[in-house]
């Protein structure tokens, strides 16, 4: 790899943040494969010279074989550029995220709106993926097993919503600007929502289509999951149940902070 194929290379990784070199469940672009091959025909200063850029970055390059993580394809190589703990990658900015959950027509007008939505959703497809299939965050080789479909995803959100977030007392809460935020949307905007959300999940690596309104976590998900829990997400979270406890953590407590500010 010359310092031509280092560049390409790296605005690849960046651009899809996963590069197969074959793959037993879907297809492979020309491009993906190239970009693949190269980085596993690197010489040691070639990649040792990616993965410091990518570091400055806030990235790292993991790679996997048929040895490391279950559903990778005999003899294949796997690379995916994770974030690193406590870093701001310069990938799947806040504007991109606020900007398609604005497109939702009668329902999210706000940017406030759209943080405390994804918020929410992202939370719920932490429960799909780990609480509901008896998960551990820490857990790697099972992410193959972690296949729903969209409907799956939205009866979940509605579920949230009608079984936690309408059962809060609202005159507890000391502002209730997240409590209206969720409970004003109808179902179908709902349905809609969820779509855009998933649709940024694959645009940001984070799931797999298996095929139409099917989908799986990816590994490099089920990666950085393993690797940043323990520091980012598990201080936030109460220690029974933390992925349905999330009500109380993003709506009670939020609705408490947002008036403290």
């Amino acid at each position: 790899m010359n310092n031509s194929e280092l560049g390409r290379v790296q605005a690849y990784l960046l651009r899809h943040r996963h590069a197969e070199t074959k793959s037993m469940r879907r297809s492979i672009s020309r491009e993906e494969r190239e970009v693949a091959t190269l980085l596993r025909d690197a010489d040691l200063s070639m990649r040792s010279l990616l993965e410091e850029i990518l570091d400055g970055q806030g990235l790292t390059l993991k790679s996997f074989n048929e040895f490391d993580a279950a559903g990778i394809h005999v003899g294949a190589m796997v690379f995916v550029l994770a974030r690193k703990p406590d870093s701001n990658p310069p990938f799947f900015g806040t504007e991109k995220l606020i900007a398609k959950m604005l497109q939702v027509r009668g329902g999210i007008n706000k940017e406030s709106e759209a943080k405390i939505w994804f918020t929410q959703l992202w939370f719920i497809l932490l429960d799909l993926l780990y609480t509901r299939k008896n998960r551990s965050p820490t857990s790697l080789q099972d992410w193959v097993e972690t296949t729903f479909v969209k409907d799956v995803f939205v009866d979940a959100v509605k579920e949230y919503i009608n079984d936690h977030v309408l059962k809060i007392d609202r005159s507890t809460l000391t502002t209730d600007a997240v409590y209206e935020t969720l409970t004003s949307l109808k179902e179908g905007t709902i349905s809609k929502l969820c779509q855009i959300f998933i649709d940024l999940m694959c645009d940001a690596g984070l799931l797999d289509e298996m095929e139409t309104s099917n989908y799986r976590q990816s590994l490099l998900f089920a990666y950085e999951m393993k690797t940043n829990y323990d520091r980012q997400l598990e201080p936030l979270l109460p220690k029974a149940d933390p992925f349905l406890s999330a009500s109380t953590l993003l709506v009670e407590q939020t609705e408490n902070k947002t008036e403290e500010s």
